[in-house]
């Protein structure tokens, strides 16, 4: 395994594929939340996960706390395995992690997303806020994001889960505490935004402000559900995943 490939997590993509789609976890967690989804999207999509250091199998690195690092990292990794047109999928931390490496893919290495999906994600310009989580024990901040919905409840009741989810999440906020939006050029893509109907922190309001970083449009959708729904609807949210695609697929 290369450096750039240990950023990947993929489970036999098809040769039939015309359409990859890059998917980025939210904070604390990894790649294989979307394993299932390869084979719910069908033949003509690849899955690409991307596997932030400090956890499952790339647990023994530090975890990153800075989303310019992660990017100048990400970015060139998977400009060489882009062979076909891709999608970016991410869904909260990921979903600002998605747009910094679209951006970055786009204006230096020329590759452009066809569309980018923000999901459980407020628009890039208000992020950055210091949410004091550093201040918080281990047992404390668990509690506080179980309140938040953005980590489920059963994490609480183990120890051992507890440790495995704090390590890398603590890196994951320090990413989200520390960003800052650089204005630039638009995405030329359509760009999709999505959320949960029972997610507070992130509002119908939140989401329609993604509509002032795209060039090509923005629509937006609810699904039944809370910051997590991606994980509880996966077959509905792979649906409409797959409905973007064969709609990018038609418009050529």
């Amino acid at each position: 395994m290369t450096a750039g490939d240990s950023w990947f997590v993929e489970w036999a993509p098809p040769k039939t594929a015309k359409v990859l789609l890059v998917c980025l976890p939210h904070a604390g967690s990894g790649a294989h939340q979307f394993r299932k989804w390869q084979e719910l999207m069908g033949p003509e999509v690849a899955v690409l996960a991307v596997q932030l250091p400090g956890r499952e199998n790339r647990w023994r690195q530090p975890p990153a706390t800075d989303a310019e690092e992660v990017v100048g990292q990400l970015a060139p990794a998977l400009s060489a395995r882009l062979d076909l047109p891709y999608v970016v999928f991410g869904h909260s931390m990921g979903a600002l992690l998605g747009y910094e490496l679209a951006r970055t893919l786009g204006s230096r290495h020329g590759q452009w997303p066809a569309r980018f999906v923000a999901s459980a994600c407020r628009a890039p310009h208000r992020q950055g806020e210091d949410a004091g989580s550093a201040e918080l024990s281990d047992g404390q901040l668990v509690a506080e994001l179980i309140r938040r919905g953005v980590v489920p409840e059963y994490v609480a009741r183990d120890d051992r889960l507890v440790r495995l989810v704090v390590r890398p999440l603590r890196g994951d906020l320090a990413i989200c505490d520390t960003y800052v939006h650089t204005a630039g050029e638009l995405l030329p893509c359509p760009l999709s935004a999505w959320r949960g109907r029972d997610d507070t922190g992130v509002t119908r309001q939140h989401i329609q402000e993604w509509g002032g970083y795209s060039a090509a449009g923005t629509t937006v959708r609810t699904f039944d559900g809370g910051h997590l729904y991606h994980l509880a609807n996966s077959q509905e949210v792979t649906d409409g995943l797959r409905r973007l695609v064969t709609c990018m697929e038609e418009e050529k």
